[in-house]
């Protein structure tokens, strides 16, 4: 998520740079009376100006926040007049995309079965904001306190909405089939997932049954599954 700031930072680099840039032009220009070409550049500077500082580039998923309190949810990228939101006392703050969005969350559920096995379902989970007032706060409020470990919380609900999860492998004749089967799981996980303003935008699952089975898990769930067990551990 902080690939976010970076390409901010670049971008204001980049404005101020070319702004001093043409302003070197024009006073270049203006000192040896090339009117003409004084003109083009000053007309120049002054359309990098206002674009730079009067319109402001909203990109997708922001929120526009009063007071704390979000008033509206921008989800595609958009250019508006900045004094607007500055008369009002608004900020546009730009939720996480990169590294919550982006890719695909993986999740494996364990159940074992009559006979000292174990069946496996590991889904593969694509996460998406919720289109709602109250969600859109919830969205907010979770950024504000999490910041950069905002996917690790997002992984952390995932578990724990996942602990009493039974998934046993059944034949699936066709995607139709596997989506009416994944819908009570999905639901169970949304529930969970909106305590951060987010839901499962499309899920799927690939089921392996065995004595033993191998984890393909990455290293940021095995630290989060940690956590989960020592907060139930906690309260026993």
């Amino acid at each position: 998520m902080g690939i976010q700031r970076i390409i901010w930072v670049v971008g204001r680099i980049s404005f101020y740079a070319l702004l001093l840039l043409l302003l070197v032009v024009v006073i270049y220009t203006l000192s040896h009376e090339q009117w003409l070409a004084a003109l083009i550049f000053g007309v120049m500077f002054i359309l990098v100006l206002y674009k730079g500082l009067v319109c402001i580039k909203i990109p997708a998923y922001s929120v526009v926040v009063r007071n704390g309190r979000v008033v509206f949810f921008i989800t595609e990228k958009t250019v508006r007049n900045r004094f607007d939101f500055v008369s009002r006392g608004q900020t546009i703050v730009e939720l996480p995309h990169y590294g919550l969005l982006d890719r695909p969350y993986k999740l494996e559920i364990f159940t074992p079965d009559s006979e000292g096995g174990l069946f496996s379902c590991r889904l593969s989970l694509d996460l998406d904001y919720l289109l709602e007032p109250a969600a859109w706060q919830r969205a907010y409020d979770s950024f504000v306190l999490h910041q950069e470990r905002l996917s690790l919380e997002v992984r952390r609900v995932l578990l724990k909405s996942a602990a009493g999860l039974v998934c046993r492998p059944v034949p699936l004749p066709g995607e139709e089939a596997m989506h009416e089967y994944l819908k009570p799981l999905v639901a169970e996980l949304n529930l969970g997932l909106e305590s951060v303003g987010l839901k499962i935008e499309e899920a799927n699952c690939s089921f392996s049954a065995g004595s033993t089975l191998a984890r393909f898990v990455a290293a940021e769930q095995e630290v989060v599954e940690k956590r989960v067990t020592g907060e139930v551990s906690g309260r026993e």
